[in-house]
């Protein structure tokens, strides 16, 4: 026992010396805020190969291969697709994800994808949910007995990045949201970004936008949409009642300054997350993910219906970080447990939100990290 217990503890040491052995991923913004003072755009994608190298490498909860322009990533870890503090499509909202990353580096292009498996516990009540078919008219089970309702939740996202003159990052991303159904190759073909899913029933999918402009070193303009649903009047009128226009943004700007080994960075972003956002008719098909009992935004943080705007301040150097954020929103009434055939729903003229009397949302958070 004694025995197993030093073998045990010896190899969790040699996977964090592995790690900073081998420390050519970056894991948090560090490195795009580094590159903002050198007037350079780098990816907001995180985890991500700083450099790209000829092997495997091991940290402590995945592992990595990379060679001249392709790289894999496997384990479990955080993620954030996002500039933003709080990501609209795919952001650090959850703790973590469990699944494959990997991707083609062109240096001014990038394509790269996605696949992240979550927990697909349902109670008694969203089992029951997710196997009824007479909900979404749009699905290819709707008249049939019974819904997709195996046990199984998985994302996958697909994006294209391109950078311009080293200033300007564009990005294109597909999400899909794979539920009550077990993914096949043609749920995770990377090479089906924006391809048509109409009508499946057990497929929910979003469309991310994002860009990144360094006008000038140490300054950054940046900003987000996600598009769950757009509702076109003239040719889905009979939709109204039950697919609503379901939009999130957000925009921002941070400056950087570098004092010997010392970067301070000041931002300040805005959003504004529709009423019916990260909804759906199905447990399985609703943009959230569980964690114990927790339901968590996939992408952001507080959820849907509300708008306002963060104030937030990075610090860091070589060993430690500080973050310091101010937050305040406009809540409204609805939330992600809000049934999504509430009679509210049909009121298009609210999609927009906040819906119904707003409650204001103020938020002071401070936190570090030291790099062992």
């Amino acid at each position: 026992m004694k025995n197993s217990k030093i073998i045990v503890l010896t190899t969790i040491f040699m996977l964090f010396l592995s790690s900073m052995i081998f420390s050519t991923i970056a894991i948090n913004e560090k490195t795009l805020i580094q590159s903002i003072v050198e007037g350079k755009d780098f990816t907001n994608i995180t985890p991500y190969p700083i450099s790209l190298s000829e092997g495997l490498e091991i940290y402590p909860f995945f592992i990595t291969y990379s060679n001249d322009i392709v790289w894999l990533l496997s384990g479990l870890y955080q993620t954030n697709w996002s500039d933003l503090e709080r990501g609209v499509y795919l952001s650090d909202s959850l703790p973590y994800v469990t699944g494959f990353m990997g991707g083609y580096d062109a240096h001014t292009l990038k394509v790269v994808s996605g696949a992240y498996f979550f927990n697909p516990y349902l109670t008694e009540e969203e089992f029951l949910r997710q196997k009824d078919t007479s909900f979404d008219r749009n699905s290819d089970r709707y008249r049939s007995k019974t819904g997709y309702s195996e046990p199984s939740k998985a994302l996958f996202i697909h994006r294209v990045e391109l950078i311009l003159f080293e200033k300007l990052r564009l990005s294109l991303n597909e999400l899909k949201l794979v539920g009550g159904k077990y993914p096949d190759l043609a749920d995770a073909n990377p090479f089906g970004i924006f391809h048509n899913t109409l009508g499946e029933g057990y497929s929910n999918s979003m469309l991310g936008v994002d860009f990144s402009l360094i006008p000038v070193k140490g300054w950054q303009l940046y900003g987000q949409l996600a598009v769950d649903d757009f509702l076109v009047p003239e040719t889905e009128s009979g939709a109204e009642d039950y697919k609503p226009t379901a939009l999130a943004w957000g925009v921002g700007t941070r400056f950087v300054k570098k004092y010997n080994n010392l970067y301070i960075s000041p931002k300040f972003e805005y959003y504004k997350i529709y009423t019916w956002m990260y909804n759906q008719w199905l447990p399985y098909l609703k943009y959230t993910a569980k964690y114990t009992s927790h339901e968590i935004p996939i992408g952001f943080d507080y959820g849907n219906d509300m708008k306002g705007f963060l104030v937030g301040l990075d610090i860091f150097d070589n060993k430690v970080k500080y973050k310091f954020i101010i937050e305040r929103y406009l809540k409204g009434e609805i939330d992600l447990e809000t049934p999504y055939d509430d009679d509210r729903k049909k009121e298009k003229e609210n999609w927009s939100g906040p819906y119904g009397n707003t409650i204001p949302f103020f938020s002071i958070s401070f936190s570090f990290e030291i790099e062992i």
